[in-house]
């Protein structure tokens, strides 16, 4: 038999359980846009800075003089966002492959030394997001092609 309080307890967590929220609950982030706008001016009322944001964050041409650690980055702190495609579209154009198995970038180091229809054996470069942000090398290393991410991008 349950004392009064746990009675309570139980039934409390059976009603919560029957009012769980919904995906529909959860409010989207809004993007801050002040209520009134103040902007600093010069004396002919011409803004000291920008009041559009800048969009070169959303030009592929500019991720092409971006550096690998940055691509990374952009790749690993950016996810789900357009920013976060064009930083693994480069990547791929630098020949770097992302392994769904391991959630990490491999690149050859060499031309493998066995190659099979569904994996090759050889010596790889792998981006250490997890523990060192640095690119190692993996010898003897199995890369199975049922791991590779194959969306074209």
């Amino acid at each position: 038999a349950l004392s009064e309080a746990q009675e309570r307890g139980h039934t409390l967590l059976e009603a919560s359980g029957r009012h769980l929220p919904l995906p529909s609950d959860v409010r989207k982030p809004k993007r801050y846009s002040p209520f009134q706008q103040h902007v600093h001016s010069d004396p002919s009322g011409k803004p000291y800075y920008n009041l559009e944001p800048s969009r070169s964050f959303d030009d592929p041409t500019i991720f092409e003089r971006y550096d690998v650690d940055t691509l990374f980055f952009i790749f690993y702190y950016q996810q789900g966002t357009y920013q976060q495609y064009l930083a693994a579209k480069e990547l791929k154009k630098l020949s770097w492959r992302y392994h769904t198995k391991y959630l990490t970038w491999f690149q050859r180091h060499e031309e493998p030394r066995l190659t099979a229809p569904e994996f090759e054996r050889g010596t790889y470069v792998f981006f250490d997001y997890d523990s060192q942000w640095a690119q190692r090398i993996k010898a003897d290393f199995t890369f199975e092609y049922a791991w590779l991410e194959s969306s074209e991008i």
